[in-house]
C-alpha cells in the first residue's frame, strides 16, 4: 500500500499555519471586545487552551473507533474552516452581552473574568475542540501505514518517529503562520481577510482529504495495546497555533500568559509524540492507572515551561521590541525551538532510556542558568547593529537573531521534557486515557506557571531572579525524575548542583542598559546618574524612572513616558489645547496616565469629575512617588477616579458621557496602540462625548512618514467633522469635536484668572495658546489631499490594522531629521489668523 505520510505531512503544514493565523486574528477581535488587560488576556488564554485540551481528550477516547480516520480529520479541518469564517461575526454579537455584564458589575473582577470566559468560550469552543482532536485521528493513518497487515511495524515506518516528524511539520506550519501572519497576511489582508483566507484553506485541506480518504483502504480497527494513535490524546500540533493567543500583539501583549504570547512553549511538548519510553514497556494488557509520581511530573513540566516562557516574553518585548512585528517573531523563534526540542526527544529516549527526562530537565535548568548573563547584553546588539543597518528588513534580522541567540538552547531543552514523559505512558494498552490524564495534569500545570508566574513571581522578584528561581527548579525537578533511575542519581544531584551554583553565580544585571530601548532606535542615550525605580509586572512591562543631569524621567519598556523637565510643557499643552474649546467642564476622561502632568493641569480646569484609565500599576506608583509635583498631585484629588483598565475599554462600557477625553499614548507603533487611533475608536469617543465634547490625541511628529501622519487626521475626521493639528514642544496634538472648535475669548479670561492654571501656564495667556495651532480647516484638507499620493488606505480601521504595521517602519528613520522634515512639511499647510477662525467674544 502507498504510504500516505506525505499528503498527512502537508496538509498538517498547512493545518498549522492557518490554526496560528487564527489564534492572531482571533485575539486581536477579542481585545476590543474585553480589553487589553492582563486579566483579559490570561481568560482568553484558559478558554483556548481547554478547549484543545477538550478535543485531545475526546479524540484519544474515539480515534480507534474511526473507519476512515483521514475522512474524520477532514471534516474536523472543514469544522475548523466553517466556523472562522463566520467568527468575526459572532465576535461582534458578544460585544453587546459583555458591556452589559461590565455596567452591572463593574467592580468586580471575578464576574467579568467568568463572563470572558464564558463569551470566548461560545466562539471558540467548536473550533478549539477540533484543532486538538486532529492528531489523534491522523495517528490511525500512521499505524496503518506503518503496518499494512496488521503485523508490527517496520522499523523505516515507526510510528513514534513519524508522529515526531508529522509534530515538527506542522509546528514549522505555525511558524511559518506567525511569521507570515506578521509580515504579510494581516498588514495585506486585515483581521477578516486572514480569518476567510485561512478558512478557505482549511475548507480545501478538509474536502482534499475526505476525498483521500474515501479512495484510500480501510485501515483495521486499532486493537493494539501499544498503538500510537493513542497516544496523540496528548493533543494536536495544531495547539501551537493557539499558542498565539499569547502573543500578539496587541498586546502587547506583550504580552504573556498575561499577554501575548504565553501559550508558546509547554502546550506544544505536551503535543509531541516523539518519546518512546521513560522506562521499560509494561505488559500489553496493563491497566494501572498513572501514578502520583508522574502525574507530578507533568503538572511540573507545565508550570515551569510556561514560568519560564511568561518571564522570557516579558524580557522580549522589553529588550526585542513591542511591535505586532517583533510578537511575530517571537513567536516564530518559540516554535521553531520547541520543534527541534520535541525532534530531539526520541533520540534521547533511544540513548538515555529512563535517564532521558532527568537529562532533559537538568540541561534546560544548566541552558537557562548559562543564558541569564546573556540578557543585558542584548542591547549591545542593537547599538552596534545600528551603526552598520540602516533597513527596516535590515533591523527585523537583527531582533530575530537577537531572539534566536537568547531563545533557542533554553527552548530546545525545555521542547524534550514533557514527549519524554508521554512515552512512559505509550507503552501502554489504554495509551490514550493515560496520555489524556498526564495531559490534563500538564494543562492544569501551564495555567498555574503563567497565572502564578506573571501575577506573583514576576511582581515579586523581578525577571532576573525570577529565571534563577525557575532554573533552580528545573534541576531540582530533573533530580526528582532521576530517583526513577537510582544508579544515575549521583549524577543527576551533580548536574543539578552545578546548575544551582551557575545560577547562583551569574552577575546581576546592568539594570540601565537592560532597559536602556536600544531595541526602539538601534541606539542607546545617556546613561541615567542613577534608577530610582524599577517595577516589573505582566500589565505594563518593565517601568523605570531614571535620573540624569537633574531632570527625572519615566520610561515603559525603554520608551520614553515623561518627565520633570523640558518636557513638561507639551505634557501640559495635552491639557491646554483641547480645554480652550471645551465649553461646559464638567466629566473628563484621560487615557493613559504617564507622569501625571496632563492630569494635573486637567485638574486645575474647574472640572467636576475626572476619570482616569491607566493600564499599568506600575506607572501609577511611579507617578505618585516621584511625579507629585508635576502632576499636582492629581491622583489625590477627591474629583479624580482612577481605573486599571484599557481607555478603548474604559468608554466602551462608560454608561456616563464626557466634555474632555484625553489621550495620551507613548507610540503608536506599540502593538495594540493602534486601536485607538481607528476609526470604530474615534466613532465610539464621539459616542461617548456630550454634546459640543472635545476628543484630545497625541500624535508624534518624529519618527513618522506623512502617509501615516495624514492616515491619522484623516481617519479622526472620517468621525469627527472639525479637527485642528497644534504643535507644542514638537509634539503634535490633534483635537476634534462635532462641533466648530471656536474658544469663548470672556471664558478664556476668566479661567486666566484662576492660580490653579496660572501656575502651569508659566505666565502665558490661554488665548496665547492659538498661535500654536498648526492646521485647521481646509489647510488640513489640503495636507490629507496631498498626502494619498503617497498611496495606502484612506482610514485606518479596527479591521486593516493600517497603523498597527505601517508606523514601526518608520522608526528607521533618524529623530531629528524626521523631526524637522516632519514640521517643514506642516509648515506649507499653517492655517493663517487662527485667532480669527478658533476665537469668538
Amino acid at each position: 500500500m502507498r504510504s500516505r505520510f506525505p499528503l498527512v505531512a502537508a496538509l498538517f503544514f498547512v493545518s498549522g499555519a492557518t490554526g496560528l493565523l487564527y489564534e492572531v486574528a482571533f485575539s486581536k477581535l477579542l481585545a476590543y471586545v474585553f480589553g487589553a488587560t492582563a486579566y483579559a488576556v490570561s481568560t482568553v488564554l484558559a478558554a483556548f487552551m481547554g478547549g484543545l485540551a477538550l478535543g485531545a481528550h475526546l479524540g484519544g477516547r474515539h480515534a480507534a473507533a474511526a473507519r476512515r480516520p483521514l475522512v474524520v480529520y477532514g471534516a474536523l479541518e472543514a469544522i475548523v474552516g466553517a466556523i472562522c469564517a463566520v467568527s468575526p461575526f459572532l465576535f461582534e454579537a458578544l460585544t453587546s452581552a459583555y458591556v452589559a455584564v461590565a455596567r452591572a458589575a463593574p467592580d468586580s473582577l471575578a464576574l467579568l473574568t467568568a463572563a470572558r470566559a464564558a463569551l470566548t468560550a461560545l466562539v471558540v469552543v467548536v473550533p478549539t475542540v477540533a484543532m486538538g482532536a486532529t492528531l489523534p485521528v491522523l495517528s490511525r493513518i500512521l499505524r496503518a501505514d506503518a503496518a499494512p497487515d496488521g503485523g508490527a511495524p517496520a522499523s523505516e515506518h515507526d510510528p513514534a518517529r513519524r508522529l515526531a516528524a508529522l509534530y515538527a511539520i506542522n509546528t514549522a506550519g505555525g511558524a511559518a503562520g506567525a511569521l507570515s501572519g506578521a509580515y504579510v497576511v494581516l498588514p495585506h489582508l486585515g483581521i477578516r481577510g486572514t480569518l476567510w483566507s485561512a478558512a478557505i484553506a482549511n475548507l480545501a485541506l478538509g474536502a482534499v482529504a475526505v476525498f483521500a480518504g474515501l479512495r484510500g483502504p480501510v485501515p483495521g480497527p486499532s486493537a493494539s495495546p501499544d498503538a500510537p494513535d493513542a497516544r496523540a490524546a496528548a493533543g494536536s500540533p495544531d495547539a501551537p497555533d493557539a499558542r498565539a493567543a499569547a502573543g500578539s500583539p496587541d498586546a502587547p501583549e506583550a504580552r504573556s500568559a498575561a499577554g501575548s504570547s504565553a501559550a508558546v512553549p509547554d502546550a506544544a511538548e505536551a503535543r509531541s509524540p516523539g518519546a518512546r519510553s521513560l522506562g521499560g514497556p509494561l505488559p500489553a494488557g496493563s491497566r494501572r492507572a498513572e501514578p502520583p509520581f508522574l502525574l507530578t511530573l507533568a503538572f511540573a513540566s507545565g508550570f515551569l515551561v510556561f514560568a519560564a516562557e511568561v518571564v522570557e516574553t516579558h524580557l522580549l518585548a522589553l529588550l526585542i521590541g513591542n511591535s505586532a512585528y517583533a510578537f511575530g517573531l517571537m513567536l516564530a523563534v518559540f516554535l521553531v525551538c520547541l520543534a527541534a526540542g520535541a525532534a530531539r526527544s526520541p533520540v534521547l529516549a533511544r540513548r538515555h532510556g529512563e535517564g532521558a527526562l532527568w537529562r532533559g530537565l537538568v540541561a534546560t535548568a544548566l541552558s537557562l542558568a548559562a543564558t541569564i548573563p546573556l540578557w543585558d547584553q542584548l542591547p549591545r546588539i542593537f547599538a552596534f547593529a545600528g551603526k552598520h543597518v540602516d533597513g527596516w528588513a535590515g533591523r527585523e534580522a537583527c531582533r530575530a537573531l537577537a531572539a534566536l541567540a537568547i531563545l533557542a538552547l533554553p527552548t530546545l531543552c525545555m521542547g524534550t521534557t514533557f514527549p519524554l514523559l508521554l512515552g512512559r505512558a505509550a507503552a501502554h494498552a489504554d495509551v490514550a486515557a493515560r496520555v489524556g490524564r498526564l495531559t490534563s495534569a500538564n494543562t492544569l500545570g501551564t495555567i498555574a506557571g503563567s497565572i502564578i508566574t506573571g501575577y506573583l513571581i514576576l511582581p515579586a522578584l523581578g525577571s532576573e531572579r525570577a529565571l534563577l528561581a525557575i532554573a533552580l527548579a528545573f534541576a531540582l525537578t530533573a533530580v526528582l525524575a532521576a530517583t526513577r533511575a537510582r544508579a544515575e542519581l549521583p549524577r543527576a544531584l551533580a548536574l543539578a548542583a552545578a546548575a544551582a551554583a551557575l545560577a547562583a553565580l551569574s552577575p546581576r544585571w546592568d539594570m540601565a542598559r537592560l532597559t536602556s530601548g536600544a531595541n526602539v532606535y538601534f541606539a542607546m542615550g545617556p546613561r541615567p546618574e542613577r534608577i530610582d525605580f524599577v517595577r516589573e509586572d505582566v500589565h505594563g512591562g518593565v517601568t523605570t524612572v531614571a535620573h540624569r543631569a537633574g531632570v527625572t524621567t519615566m520610561y515603559t519598556n525603554g520608551k520614553f513616558q515623561g518627565d520633570d523637565g523640558p518636557e513638561m510643557t507639551a505634557q501640559r499643552r495635552f491639557a491646554h489645547f483641547p480645554s480652550l474649546f471645551v465649553r461646559d467642564p464638567r466629566a473628563a476622561l484621560v487615557i493613559g496616565l504617564g507622569t501625571g502632568t496632563t492630569t494635573g493641569t486637567i485638574a486645575a480646569y474647574p472640572f467636576e469629575r475626572i476619570d482616569v484609565a491607566e493600564i499599568s500599576p506600575a506607572i501609577v506608583e511611579a507617578s505618585r512617588r516621584f511625579f507629585a509635583g508635576p502632576s499636582l498631585r492629581a491622583l489625590d484629588d477627591p474629583r479624580v477616579r482612577l481605573s486599571l483598565n484599557d481607555g478603548r475599554n474604559e468608554l466602551l462600557v462608560a454608561q456616563d458621557r464626557y466634555d474632555l477625553i484625553a489621550i495620551e499614548l507613548t507610540s503608536v507603533w506599540f502593538a495594540g496602540a493602534a486601536s485607538l487611533y481607528s476609526r470604530e475608536f474615534y466613532e465610539l469617543a464621539r459616542s461617548r462625548l456630550a454634546e459640543g465634547g472635545v476628543l484630545q490625541q497625541w500624535v508624534q511628529l518624529h519618527h513618522i512618514r506623512r502617509r501615516e501622519l495624514a492616515v491619522v487626521v484623516r481617519t479622526m475626521r472620517s468621525a469627527f467633522p472639525h479637527v485642528a493639528l497644534f504643535v507644542g514642544g514638537a509634539q503634535g496634538i490633534l483635537v476634534a469635536s462635532a462641533a466648530p472648535l471656536v474658544a469663548s475669548e470672556a471664558r478664556l479670561a476668566g479661567l486666566d484668572a484662576r492660580p490653579e492654571l496660572q501656575a502651569t501656564l508659566a505666565g502665558a495667556r490661554l488665548e496665547d495658546l492659538l498661535g500654536n495651532l498648526m492646521a485647521s480647516g481646509e489647510e488640513l484638507d489640503r495636507f490629507i489631499a496631498d498626502a494619498a499620493e503617497d498611496g495606502g488606505p484612506i482610514l485606518s480601521t479596527d479591521d486593516n490594522l493600517y497603523l498597527e504595521y505601517a508606523t514601526p517602519k518608520g522608526n528607521v528613520l533618524p529623530y531629528g531629521a524626521s523631526l524637522d522634515a516632519t514640521l517643514a512639511l506642516l509648515e506649507r499647510y499653517r492655517t493663517p489668523a487662527p485667532r480669527a477662525r478658533h476665537l469668538a467674544p
